[in-house]
């Protein structure tokens, strides 16, 4: 069997148990050395498909696409497993996805901690020493390319 065949069935398998599928919060997205490559809670996903080599994830931040011969698993888990103070989240750094939207941006993996976003051009635009895991609002933000720092780590990403 091919690798994305076997990758759609697992897809169809976990999708179509609904007792399993209903149990689980996040779906997450591994790559080489299971380097975490996106993480979504499921009540998020509007839609997955595979188009032209790609997963295609639709999501309620927008979408994004991931090609099949760097998706080596895809893992389904409980809020359980999901960090829940700022010592697992530095000793866990993996866990933590960004999603970011138009309006909106979403931190998975962490409930609380400092959060401050910036510029490319070093430029401070966002700092919260006491966020407690609500969506955080960038829609004053123009198109381009920001870093969001979450405790003792940075993501970049694109709105």
């Amino acid at each position: 069997m091919t690798r994305s065949f076997k990758l759609l069935f697992c897809l169809l398998v976990v999708f179509s148990c609904s007792a399993v599928a209903h149990a689980q919060s996040f779906m997450t997205f591994y790559g080489t050395e299971q380097e975490v490559l996106n993480c979504w809670q499921l009540q998020d996903v509007n839609k997955m498909t595979f188009e032209g080599g790609n997963i295609v994830v639709n999501h309620r931040f927008g979408s994004q696409d991931y090609a099949l011969n760097k998706v080596l698993s895809i893992k389904f888990t409980d809020e359980e497993q999901t960090p829940t103070s700022i010592k697992e989240i530095v000793g866990k750094k993996d866990l933590l996805s960004v999603i970011a939207g138009e309006q909106y941006i979403r931190i998975n993996g962490a409930t609380s901690g400092h959060v401050s976003i910036w510029a490319v051009s070093g430029q401070q635009l966002y700092d919260n020493r006491n966020w407690r895991g609500e969506e955080i609002s960038i829609s004053h933000l123009q198109r381009g390319i920001y870093i969001i720092t979450i405790n003792n780590s940075s993501f970049k990403f694109k709105k």
